[in-house]
């Protein structure tokens, strides 16, 4: 199955929860209020939010009311940019993770093509995603009856 690593799923989280922070007058969030309020463990949100901050994601303040900021507006950090930092560069398949192909069924793979498109797919969507649609959107009804 196709899914994200907890390090990009925290991320995000911890996106979406400074995103909502941004109207209010401090809008400066520390790893702790997130991990508290997100759940998240905080010795490894604490890491999250180093490798955000280390790649531009985010800005930190030190000092007693020190904490984090986004480092751009949401609408120009794409979820693509994100799963890239904790997941490395997608692909659905492990013949698409790097640029030399080591699969000895390469050559006469019948389904590397619809696998690049899919790839492909995945990623543009991905990449035409921000942090800030995140953010937007309300779980579908059907999602919201489940939980």
């Amino acid at each position: 199955m196709l899914h994200f690593n907890k390090k990009t799923e925290y991320a995000l989280l911890a996106i979406e929860h400074m995103i909502r922070k941004e109207g209010q007058a401090l809008p400066v969030t520390s790893t702790r209020e997130i991990s508290q309020s997100c759940h998240i463990p905080y010795p490894l949100l604490a890491k999250v939010m180093q490798r955000l901050a280390a790649h531009g994601v985010i800005r930190a303040f030190q000092g007693t009311k020190g904490g984090y900021v986004l480092a751009k507006p949401p609408g120009d950090i794409t979820v693509a940019h994100v799963v890239e930092i904790f997941d490395g560069p997608f692909a659905v398949a492990e013949c698409f993770n790097g640029e030399k192909i080591t699969c000895p069924q390469w050559d006469g793979c019948l389904i590397k093509g619809p696998f690049y498109e899919l790839n492909h797919k995945i990623y543009n969507l991905l990449a035409q995603t921000t942090v800030a649609d995140l953010a937007g959107r309300q779980a579908k009804p059907a999602l919201q009856e489940s939980l």
